[in-house]
């Protein structure tokens, strides 16, 4: 079973986009590495862009920004691209038609290099709660089951150098 799971930065980088944009859907690439052929962990989640259009059902990312920030942060770190996330507007965390077609695109891109890429999907529920789905791409779009905030301790116990 595919696990994702997320340092605290990175949520908080995510929740933090949310938070600022509420009514129009914002999001960015996520990065960070393999812990084994299951589970990932997310150290980083980026905005959208200097160039992004935010809309109410749509964001269209600042793609020559986001793929200068992949290059800038696999050089740096040893994190590399491995999906995107964004928001939605309304309750539903399911991915769109829109949604499916860019996971498909990016991951025939050469400069995101993931054949197999994660989308998460994350909305504020009616407690004002950020609440997120993740789906990842094989064959066709599968959900992930198992989405999980780790912190250092988590990391450590397996033998991981903290972020």
């Amino acid at each position: 079973m595919t696990s994702l799971y997320f340092t605290s930065k990175a949520w908080r980088q995510i929740e933090q986009a949310v938070r600022r944009k509420p009514s129009l859907e914002t999001g960015g690439v996520l990065m960070g590495y393999p812990l084994n052929d299951e589970e990932w962990l997310v150290t980083y989640a980026s905005g959208p862009g200097p160039k992004a259009v935010h809309q109410p059902n749509s964001i269209m990312f600042d793609d020559q920004h986001l793929s200068n920030l992949v290059k800038r942060q696999s050089r740096r770190r040893p994190w590399k691209y491995i999906g995107d996330w964004h928001s939605h507007t309304i309750k539903r965390l399911a991915p769109s038609k829109g949604d499916r077609q860019t996971i498909w695109t990016k991951a025939s891109q050469s400069k995101y290099m993931s054949p197999a890429p994660f989308m998460l999907i994350v909305g504020l529920d009616k407690r004002n709660q950020l609440q997120a789905r993740a789906y990842t791409l094989a064959d066709k779009l599968y959900p992930v089951k198992n989405l999980k905030l780790v912190d250092r301790q988590f990391l450590l116990q397996r033998g991981e150098k903290s972020p």
